[in-house]
C-alpha cells in the first residue's frame, strides 16, 4: 500500500537543527535515539523544534493536526511513549545516514482492542510531496486490525503481530551493499536491496536513509519507545519495565525482554521480598506496603548475562480502623467521640450507647448511624435524654470497637470521671 499525501518541496539541509531535547545524537557515529522521556506528559510534538525533539507532523507546510501526544498509559522504558493514533502522521528527519551498517530500532506496543491499520515507515528520499520521486518508501510495514497481521508492504509476507505487549522492530540497513533485513520480534519478515522501493523495485530508491513515519491510517492508538538509529550491536540488553506499583496482597504482572546476545535467553527475577521467578512476565504480590528494589537477570545461549533493576512500590490496602475516644457525661445526655484512624472512609457504620446497673428510668440504650466518616476523621455521637439513679456502666459500641465507663447517675445529671 503506498501512502499518499500531498505536499510541495522540503529542504533537508537544516535539519540537524531540529534535534531536541528528548533525542541524543553523537557526531561521531552519528547515533540517534528518543526514549520520549524528558518531554512532558501529553506534550504534543508537531512542529519539528527542539522543544519536540526534531518530531513533527507530515508534509511541507508542516501539518499540525498530524502531530503526536507523549503519553504515560504505556511506555516500555518509565515513563512515556508516544501514542499514534487516528490522524497522526508523525515525521522525524536525518541527515548523514549515506554510508555503512546500521539498526534502525524501536520497541511497539499494540493494544488488545486495536482496529484498522498503522503503519511504521522509513524513507530514502522525502520532500513532503506524497509521492516519488520527491518521497520513497524503502521500509512500509502495515498493521493489519482485521487480520492481526504485519505487512511487509514492498515483497508482501506477513506474520502475526502480537497484542498488549512490548515488541521490537528492528532494521538492519547496509547502505554499503545495498541491503536491508527487517525483524518483528527477532524473526525475519523480509529482507530486500534498500533501494528496492514501495512504489515498486527498482523505482528510484537512494543508498541513503532520510526520515521515519509514524502513520495512522485511521487506525486506533499504538505506541512505540525507546526508537534508535545506531550501528548494530550484538551486546546483551535486558529490559524490566516499571515502575510497578499495587496494593498489598494485589498481583502484580512484571514484564521483561531481552535482545542482543545469542538467543535463547534465560529469566530470573528478584522480587526484593526474598521471593525469585524464572517466568519471562511472572505474577507476584507482596505481603507488605513498601518500596521494593526488583531486578531482572538475563542469561543467554553463551552465558552472557545482564540485569536490569527497577522498583515496585506497595501500599497498604486502605481501610478504616475505628476507635472510641472520650466517653464524658452531663445534664440529661451522654457524648462520645468516635474516631476513624485507618487509611480508608468508614461508611455506614453503626454504634450504640447503653446504661447497664443503677436505675435507669429513660435513655437506657441510644442505637444510631455514622453515614460517612473519613480517614482521619472524628464523629461525636450523642445518647438519648437520660433519668435515673445510682451507678452504672456506660458502654459505647461503634462498628467493632468497645469502650465502657463507670458513671454515676443523679436523676437528670450523668457524672463520669
Amino acid at each position: 500500500m503506498k501512502k499518499s499525501c500531498s505536499r510541495k518541496i522540503l529542504v533537508i539541509g537544516l535539519v540537524f537543527l531540529f534535534l531536541g531535547a528528548s533525542a541524543t545524537l553523537g557526531s561521531a557515529n552519528l547515533a540517534w535515539s528518543d526514549n520520549f522521556d524528558s518531554y512532558a506528559n501529553d506534550q504534543y510534538l508537531e512542529d519539528g523544534s527542539p522543544g519536540d525533539g526534531g518530531w513533527q507532523g507530515w508534509g511541507i507546510p508542516i501539518d499540525p493536526t498530524a502531530g503526536a501526544y507523549v503519553r504515560d498509559d504505556q511506555y516500555h522504558s518509565a515513563p512515556y511513549s508516544v501514542e499514534i493514533a487516528t490522524t497522526t502522521d508523525l515525521v522525524h528527519l536525518y541527515t548523514g545516514y549515506t554510508a555503512g551498517v546500521w539498526e534502525y530500532k524501536l520497541w511497539q506496543f499494540i493494544p488488545t482492542d486495536f482496529t484498522l491499520d498503522t503503519y511504521f515507515i522509513l524513507l530514502s528520499d522525502y520532500d513532503g510531496s506524497g509521492a516519488a520521486p520527491g518521497c520513497v518508501w524503502t521500509v512500509q510495514l502495515g498493521f493489519h486490525g482485521a487480520t492481526g497481521l504485519i505487512e511487509s508492504q514492498l515483497v508482501g509476507p506477513s506474520m502475526p503481530f502480537v497484542r498488549n505487549a512490548w515488541k521490537k522492530i528492528s532494521c538492519i540497513i547496509d547502505l554499503d551493499t545495498d541491503w536491508l533485513q527487517i525483524y518483528y520480534d527477532g524473526t525475519l519478515l523480509a529482507e530486500h536491496a534498500w533501494t528496492d522501493t514501495v512504489q515498486g523495485t527498482g523505482t528510484g530508491g537512494t543508498l541513503k536513509l532520510v526520515a521515519v513515519d509514524l502513520f495512522s491510517d485511521t487506525g486506533s492508538i499504538v505506541y512505540y519507545d525507546d526508537i534508535s538509529l545506531d550501528v548494530p550491536t550484538t551486546d546483551l540488553e535486558v529490559f524490566c519495565g516499571g515502575p510497578y506499583y499495587g496494593d498489598v496482597g494485589e498481583d502484580i504482572t512484571f514484564t521483561g525482554s531481552a535482545t542482543g546476545g545469542t538467543p535463547p535467553y534465560t529469566f530470573e527475577w528478584d522480587f526484593g521480598d526474598g521471593n525469585t521467578a524464572t517466568e519471562q512476565n511472572p505474577t507476584h504480590n507482596y505481603t507488605a506496603a513498601g518500596t521494593y528494589d526488583v531486578c531482572l537477570t538475563v542469561t543467554d545461549n553463551d552465558g552472557q548475562n545482564g540485569t536490569c533493576c527497577t522498583t515496585a512500590i506497595i501500599t497498604g490496602t486502605q481501610e478504616p480502623v475505628i476507635e472510641i475516644g472520650t466517653i464524658t457525661g452531663g445534664l440529661f445526655k451522654v457524648k462520645a467521640v468516635v474516631k476513624n484512624t485507618g487509611t480508608g472512609a468508614a461508611t455506614n457504620v453503626s454504634w450504640s450507647i447503653d446504661l447497664a446497673g443503677g436505675i435507669i428510668l429513660l435513655g437506657k440504650a441510644t442505637p444510631g448511624t455514622i453515614p460517612t466518616l473519613a480517614a482521619g476523621g472524628t464523629a461525636t455521637i450523642t445518647s438519648k435524654m437520660i433519668v435515673g439513679f445510682g451507678k452504672t456502666v456506660i458502654t459505647v459500641t461503634a462498628g467493632t470497637a468497645t469502650k465502657s465507663q463507670n458513671a454515676t447517675v443523679l436523676l437528670i445529671f450523668i457524672k463520669t470521671p
